[in-house]
C-alpha cells in the first residue's frame, strides 16, 4: 500500500508510482513481506535543499 498525502493505493507487483517526495508518505505491505525498488533522482534533491 502506498500512503500518498490523503490518499491509499494499492500497487502491485510490476506496477511502478512516481510521485514528488514533498508529499507526505509511506509504504506498506499488507501481504506479507516484499520488495521494493526505490529510485531517487537529483530533481528531489533540489526541491529538499531549496536554491
Amino acid at each position: 500500500m502506498l500512503y500518498l498525502g490523503e490518499r491509499v493505493l494499492r500497487i502491485e507487483a510490476g506496477q511502478a508510482a512516481s510521485f514528488s517526495t514533498m508529499t507526505p508518505h509511506a509504504l506498506r505491505s499488507d501481504r506479507g513481506p516484499a520488495e521494493i525498488l526505490i529510485i531517487l533522482d537529483h530533481n528531489g534533491e533540489r526541491c529538499h535543499l531549496g536554491t
